[in-house]
């Protein structure tokens, strides 16, 4: 890959915001356009696709944003999942064929969107598990998004594989984003927050399933486990509900 000037001091941005937790273990670090990716219609992915995902994006290191395969012991992932090698397949599988919009910006300021699937080659070495190798590629849509990245989150380890509700986990995300850029608020329409949220299409339509079985319990859990005290209230336009303003602090 062919790499300009500016390509390298924003790679050297990437490299330092990423290296600066290199030695914290439970520091996961994620460029905020790919925390704020939008899954297409009909895609989302599981809670153990999203732990999964988090966890190679720990393994890749500074070295995620290059054109390169990187590699992690299926006995290392197996510590966090504790499952059969076949159904860790299953769940890579779900980040080969689940298909994210980003939103990035161009060398000129102009906002685009761009769409790929997370994942472009996944490789195993061995059927023995004890020497089982996972090789994997992130595509080339990811590699863009995280090398030209400007504010990033860090999120807890710990926090990410304790989560029992996908709802919960990637508001989390949001929310880690959110609070390293000093913010303590935003509002959200309806529509797009359920795209960013994975939510799939026609899914808890009405605005008061979506707060029963959504959004209450994923604020309920990031109370418990997520460091952050997060609040809500709905937005309206005349009687109809059309966002959600989150609200959030530091405990």
């Amino acid at each position: 890959m062919t790499r300009t000037s500016s390509d390298t001091l924003v790679m050297s941005k990437t490299t330092e915001a990423i290296g600066a937790y290199a030695a914290n273990p439970d520091a996961i670090v994620e460029a905020g356009e790919v925390v704020d990716i939008r899954f297409q219609q009909g895609d989302k992915l599981s809670l153990r696709g999203a732990k999964l995902f988090h966890l190679l994006v720990q393994a890749a290191g500074v070295a995620i944003v290059d054109d390169k395969q990187h590699k992690i012991a299926f006995s290392e992932l197996n510590e966090s999942f504790h499952i059969p090698v076949q159904e860790l397949e299953h769940i890579i599988n779900e980040l080969h064929r689940t298909v994210v919009s980003l939103k990035l910006t161009d060398e000129k300021g102009r906002s685009y969107k761009k769409s790929g699937s997370i994942l472009s080659d996944v490789e195993r070495e061995s059927d023995d598990l004890s020497q089982a190798e996972i090789r994997f590629e992130f595509s080339k849509t990811m590699q863009k998004a995280i090398a030209n990245s400007s504010h990033w989150a860090v999120l807890s380890r710990k926090a990410v594989l304790a989560f029992e509700g996908k709802y919960s986990l990637r508001l989390y995300t949001i929310l880690s984003l959110r609070s390293g850029l000093r913010k303590t608020s935003e509002d959200f329409l309806l529509e797009d927050f359920r795209k960013l949220l994975g939510v799939p299409t026609g899914a808890y339509d009405r605005w008061n399933n979506f707060r029963q079985w959504v959004l209450a319990p994923a604020l309920l859990e990031i109370n418990q486990l997520g460091g952050v005290h997060v609040g809500f209230r709905p937005l309206k336009q005349g009687r109809k509900i059309i966002g959600v303003r989150l609200t959030w602090g530091m405990k």
